[in-house]
């Protein structure tokens, strides 16, 4: 179960076979939806793995014959690693787009091998969650609930920031609290700000 905290709606862990992708919130079409996507970097550099790495590979196994890498040997490790890194980014992919007007959504679930599409209404919807991890440079999420955690929750955005010497933990959940705000009036959900206080990360990798 999440941690505790003053209304916080009860939400059961779960793993994630991949990765947290970054996403984004916007408003489309005079604010007819709501579109949760990964940044257009994001895809430009997924895209690069999944060609380049390849293309590594074959520079290697050639032996480097344009003349830039380090060991062939390594050249060609060093493409499929790429490759696959690009590949688990791309099973780990994590859509959502909330049609406002006719109160439903369609959310692409990122979760290896065996992920899937799903639709549903808004009503589905329980809470948004404002969350602070700590570290070095404290990250803060937003994170979207289902009622009785039908669905596996989804972080819709998140924000690194590196704190003053001495400053809480929620000092610099500002920016992302008053986007929270936004999306959580559009969607007809609660928004709990749980960013005073350390929680751990919501979506392990593994």
């Amino acid at each position: 179960m999440h941690p505790n905290a003053e209304g916080l709606p009860p939400v059961r862990r779960r793993t994630k076979a991949g990765l947290e992708t970054p996403l984004r919130g916007r408003f489309v079409g005079e604010d007819r939806r709501l579109a949760f996507g990964p940044p257009a970097w994001y895809d430009r550099l997924v895209a690069a793995c999944l060609f380049g790495g390849p293309a590594l590979t074959v520079h290697g196994v050639m032996g480097n014959p344009l003349g830039f890498g380090p060991d062939p040997g390594v050249t060609w490790w060093l493409g499929l690693a790429v490759a696959g890194a690009g590949l688990w980014a791309l099973l780990s992919a994590e859509r959502l787009v909330c049609d406002l007007r006719a109160r439903r959504y369609t959310r692409v679930e990122g979760r290896g091998v065996v992920g899937r599409v799903s639709q549903g209404s808004l009503d589905e919807l329980d809470a948004l969650v404002l969350l602070a991890q700590p570290g070095p440079v404290v990250r803060y999420r937003l994170v979207l609930h289902w009622k009785g955690a039908a669905r596996p929750l989804l972080v819709v955005e998140r924000e690194d920031h590196r704190l003053p010497i001495g400053a809480p933990i929620g000092a610099m959940a500002g920016s992302l609290q008053a986007k929270g705000v936004r999306y959580a009036r559009a969607l007809g959900v609660p928004l709990y700000d749980n960013a005073h206080f350390a929680s751990p990360e919501p979506l392990p990798p593994i």
